[in-house]
C-alpha cells in the first residue's frame, strides 16, 4: 500500500502543478471558476508536498511506516471530501 501512497502522491503533485500553470495561462475551468479551481490545485499541492515530504522522514528512519500510511492516506481522503464541498459552494 505504501508503493502505491507514493505513486498517488507524485500524480497529486504533478497534477497540481499543471492545473496551476494552465489556470495561470488563462484556461477556463467549465465546472467552477478559475479562483475556486486555483485554490483547489493549491490545496492539492500542498497535501502532496506533505506527502512527499513524509516519504524523505521514513527514507530517513524519522517517521513509522503506519504513521506515514495512515496519515497519507487520510490527507488524500480529506482533500477529496473538502475539495468536493468547496467546489459545489
Amino acid at each position: 500500500m505504501l508503493h502505491y501512497l507514493k505513486i498517488f502522491s507524485w500524480f497529486l503533485f504533478t497534477f497540481g502543478i499543471v492545473g496551476i500553470i494552465a489556470l495561470l495561462a488563462g484556461m477556463e475551468p467549465t465546472v467552477t471558476t478559475a479562483r475556486k479551481a486555483l485554490g483547489l490545485m493549491a490545496m492539492q499541492l500542498g497535501v502532496s508536498s506533505l506527502l512527499l515530504i513524509g516519504f524523505r522522514m521514513y527514507k530517513a528512519e524519522q517517521l513509522p511506516r503506519k504513521a506515514l500510511l495512515y496519515t497519507g492516506w487520510g490527507l488524500i481522503v480529506l482533500l477529496v471530501v473538502v475539495g468536493q464541498v468547496w467546489l459545489n459552494v
